[in-house]
């Protein structure tokens, strides 16, 4: 069980995922990674080395603002158990979403992190 990656997630109106895609590439040196359209939110994602910019409108945005971070796992089932057995506090989880499945945890300090396991495609 390991955090493969972690990122800073930041937040845009729709009109501001470009800058913001500039800006973090420049920052640090290297390309965008993934762009996806989330299809449970409606919100564009784009992953930018240790950033992953979400740009929506005001609502879609306001839905998901809340959470700090997210951490891509190798086995969410496993770290569900794990934060569970620490208490830290699930506002949402384990459930299906595009490219994977989640799980929203609060940590005993108050950090709010969506844990992310990606579903990896086999070329048949």
């Amino acid at each position: 069980m390991r955090i493969l990656q972690q990122a800073f997630r930041v937040y845009t109106d729709i009109n501001g995922l470009e800058k913001g895609i500039r800006f973090y590439e420049e920052i640090q040196g290297i390309k965008c990674e993934r762009r996806v359209k989330i299809l449970e939110t409606g919100v564009e994602a784009a992953k930018v080395g240790g950033f992953l910019i979400l740009a929506g409108d005001k609502e879609q945005i306001y839905a998901v603002r809340f959470v700090n971070a997210i951490f891509y796992v190798d086995s969410l089932d496993e770290f569900s158990d794990l934060l569970n057995s620490k208490g830290a506090d699930i506002v949402h989880g384990p459930r299906i979403v595009t490219g994977g499945k989640n799980l929203t945890a609060r940590h005993a300090d108050g950090l709010v992190v969506e844990y992310f396991e990606a579903v990896i495609k086999e070329n048949k």
